[in-house]
């Protein structure tokens, strides 16, 4: 017991400068120590956090080239959908358009078309050459026959040409249309056509001769010619292409007959590419139209001959109407209005406050019966509002 006492005696001894030196240095050496510890664990947060951000960020890439990948695989599905749409159908059309189009019916219709081409572009340019030479005929008679300026047969000079180019293009235009109809004009009307466009020619190298053999003279000769001789030269070359239209044989190929097109049935090879189902898609099957209807579905009381007309669609006056819907009966009111106002009448002197409802009521149990919004116009006559 005395040693115990004792051991406590010597560490109360006074703190000295070495013991408070001790202490201090301790304290920093903690202060130190917690220092270190705290930066080694803020370097390990802002790495974690660094880690979390790129791991993040990497995510994010992913999940962004995904989505690219998805939308590229998506845009390429629906171009080869496109594709495959175009390959069967697009592309079923235009063979069955290219078949087509090398029908003897189609190459028929081309033939003809260059035969109304040639006339649509040609004729016009005989009547422009035909305006030239109008003055040029209209010279060359006037010179042989000597008429003088003003006279009516100076004035009925003018008139010649347009006559002349009148034949040529009628013969033109008749000749193509009864070519295009399987018939054909004689040798005779290609003589009357030559012989006109003869005197076109001579009348207005006539109006023009040269006195000499110059060759200025000789180009002047040639220059006034241009209009009939342009005009002969047109209407060969319209008889040249008429010829070759005529002698055509669109039904022919190399001496092989062309298919038509009941030969080749490319219609329903189109209807077939048109009802193909695309990207996996069915197409709606096409009703068939009611044409005739049996008497066991008929419904109300038309007759044959109506439902002919309906179906035939050509409406008139006499037309067959509907049935009518059947009329609700209205509910029957007994008594007249002025009994029935007298009983109201009666009713409202004993109470005035009576309603549409109370009305009706007493009504009905007086051997009157009616509705409420009838009883309610009576109680309204009978109070005068």
């Amino acid at each position: 017991m005395t040693h115990e006492i004792e051991q406590p005696e010597q560490d109360k001894r006074p703190p000295g400068p070495v013991e408070d030196l001790r202490r201090r240095l301790t304290l920093r050496r903690g202060i130190d120590s917690l220092k270190r510890t705290d930066s080694v664990q803020r370097l390990h947060a802002r790495v974690q956090h660094q880690i979390a951000v790129s791991a993040a960020r990497a995510a994010a890439r992913r999940d962004r080239r995904q989505r690219r990948e998805e939308n590229r695989d998506a845009h390429e599905n629906v171009s080869l959908a496109e594709l495959r749409r175009r390959a069967s159908v697009s592309g079923e059309r235009a063979r069955v358009r290219s078949q087509i189009m090398q029908s003897a019916e189609m190459r028929a219709m081309r033939v003809e078309k260059v035969r109304r081409t040639s006339l649509f572009v040609l004729v016009p340019v005989l009547v422009a050459f035909a305006a030239w030479s109008t003055a040029g005929v209209h010279a060359g008679l006037m010179h042989l026959l000597s008429v003088p300026a003003g006279s009516p047969m100076w004035w009925a000079g003018w008139a010649l040409e347009p006559a002349l180019i009148t034949i040529v293009a009628g013969i033109i235009v008749v000749r193509a249309v009864l070519r295009s109809s399987g018939g054909d004009l004689d040798w005779r009307a290609t003589v009357a056509e030559w012989a006109a466009l003869t005197v076109s020619i001579a009348l207005n190298a006539a109006g023009h001769w040269p006195e000499s053999g110059t060759l200025t003279a000789v180009a002047a000769l040639i220059a006034h010619s241009i209009g009939p001789l342009g005009a002969a030269l047109t209407a060969w070359l319209i008889g040249i292409i008429d010829d070759a239209v005529a002698s055509a044989q669109p039904e022919k190929r190399d001496g092989e007959p062309v298919p038509t097109l009941a030969e080749l049935n490319v219609i329903g090879g189109a209807e077939r590419a048109a009802s193909a189902p695309v990207n996996g898609l069915e197409r709606p099957v096409e009703r068939p139209a009611i044409t005739q209807v049996n008497p066991d579905e008929r419904t109300g009381e038309l007759s044959d001959a109506d439902y002919e007309r309906l179906l035939s669609g050509t409406g008139s006056e006499d037309a067959p109407t509907e049935p009518a819907a059947i009329e609700r009966p209205e509910r029957p009111v007994s008594g007249s209005v002025s009994e029935r106002q007298k009983i109201v009448a009666q009713l409202l002197e004993k109470r005035p406050d009576m309603t549409g409802p109370e009305i009706a009521q007493a009504l009905t149990e007086a051997g009157h019966p009616v509705s409420v919004p009838t009883a309610k116009r009576d109680r309204k006559a009978v109070m005068g509002e």
